[in-house]
């Protein structure tokens, strides 16, 4: 299993609210960001935007893997 690369921001969110989207909303987080960076003039925060998509697309993995499994 991959890392949980939302761990490092527990601090900020109440628990395990990630769980609260919905799949196309994951999809929809993912396209967004993606779509920002490229969209930005400073590096460092499009790579910040691109960080953020993959960790929405950490979710939609675990929704997906959750939705086959359960």
């Amino acid at each position: 299993m991959v890392d949980n690369p939302i761990e490092k921001h527990k601090d900020k969110y109440f628990e395990d609210s990630w769980r609260d989207y919905n799949i196309d909303e994951y999809v929809e987080w993912v396209s967004l960001l993606t779509k920002r960076a490229t969209h930005r003039s400073v590096l460092d925060k499009a790579l910040k935007d691109l960080d953020d998509a993959k960790n929405y697309l950490w979710m939609l993995e675990q929704a997906l893997k959750e939705n086959f499994n359960g």
